[in-house]
């Protein structure tokens, strides 16, 4: 959601549907996620529309950040560092977290953290303990500035999390700390001061954590182990946004390279070639190729990947024994969004 009067849309729904089945109001209890830039204005509003209908609300941290280069999208002063270094440490992640928890508190309901995208690494000890360091670090923080419980995102780290919030949080929740010491202004939420620069690896890793992702999302899968961390939606376009922002407002690496449509091609051409080694459908991954080429040249970067991804040929979306029969939402995909692959529909939408 981005404005409260999407809360107040939620809220007519569940006392329509508790009326008409017949419960008491309040027995459908809702957390809002809080995952994109204009939400962060309005946490009180939309804890105000869903009422007693409302748990608390959740740092949905992935989509937050990918929310924050879409709206900055035509500011080159809002252009973030590799997107490893983007961490709920710096200043507008920092700001966001504390404004909620101090909201949330002050309104008597939970505040709830953000995902750990680790995953347990297999066969290699010394890089799983690592990993698992790096997440009881993030729930040792989040317990610690009051959060009220955390998402993750395998289930070998529920026990981390557990044992973490069960020592720092003895009981329910942790309404009692009032945060009352933060004062988060508009300038705080937009505050990109963030460390770091853009690497070769960060671009390279942007370019392979997409391919990885979009040839597994047209195959059926919406959330992809990849590079030890679990991609979804959320953290793709994060990656896709930011390398549009980056060759359209020409960033530079830390080496001095400039950030342009042929060095962004030349990187997705020599991960293509290593994502189908990976195992991958060969065509499925030239398609996903074309079409992050096709939007870094964009001149307006399109809303989301899933919905311009859903619209390409039936028969590049699921592999067998798991092809279904022609649906009317296949008949209509191709007047969807015009489609780079040869065997997509024509680049012109029929006349209707």
């Amino acid at each position: 959601m981005e404005h409260y009067l999407e809360a107040r849309l939620w809220n007519d729904i569940f006392c329509m549907s508790q009326d008409y089945i017949g419960v008491p109001r309040g027995s459908i209890r809702a957390t809002c996620l809080i995952e994109t830039i204009t939400a962060a204005f309005q946490m009180d509003e939309f804890i105000y529309e869903l009422r007693e209908h409302s748990s608390g609300l959740n740092c949905g941290r992935w989509d937050y950040i990918f929310s924050f280069i879409k709206k900055m999208r035509m500011h080159p002063d809002f252009v973030l560092p590799d997107r490893s270094n983007v961490t709920m440490t710096v200043p507008f992640m920092d700001a966001y977290v504390r404004l909620l928890i101090k909201t949330c508190h002050k309104r008597g309901v939970a505040a709830i953290g953000g995902m750990a995208a680790q995953i347990p690494i297999k066969n290699d000890e010394a890089k799983n303990n690592a990993v698992m360091d790096k997440v009881r670090a993030d729930k040792q923080r989040e317990c610690d500035a009051g959060h009220d419980g955390t998402w993750v995102a395998h289930p070998g780290l529920v026990k981390i999390a557990l044992d973490i919030f069960n020592k720092g949080m003895p009981g329910p929740n942790q309404y009692h700390i009032r945060r009352d010491d933060v004062h988060v202004t508009a300038l705080d939420l937009l505050n990109t001061n963030v460390p770091g620069g853009i690497s070769e690896d960060g671009v390279r890793g942007n370019c392979m954590a997409l391919l990885h992702y979009c040839a597994n999302w047209v195959a059926g899968l919406g959330c992809v182990p990849v590079a030890n961390l679990m991609e979804d939606a959320a953290t793709a376009e994060i990656s896709r946004s930011q390398l549009w922002h980056w060759v359209r407002h020409g960033a530079k690496t830390v080496d001095g390279k400039a950030i342009t449509h042929a060095y962004v091609d030349k990187l997705i051409d020599e991960e293509a070639v290593k994502t189908k080694k990976s195992g991958l459908d060969d065509k499925r991954v030239d398609l996903c190729a074309r079409y992050l080429k096709s939007q870094i040249r964009a001149q307006a970067l399109s809303d989301f990947l899933t919905t311009d991804l859903t619209c390409v040929p039936l028969s590049l979306h699921l592999s067998p024994p798991f092809r279904r029969r022609r649906s009317l939402t296949d008949a209509v995909a191709p007047l969807c969004r015009p489609h780079l692959d040869e065997y997509a529909a024509p680049t012109r939408p029929a006349k209707l």
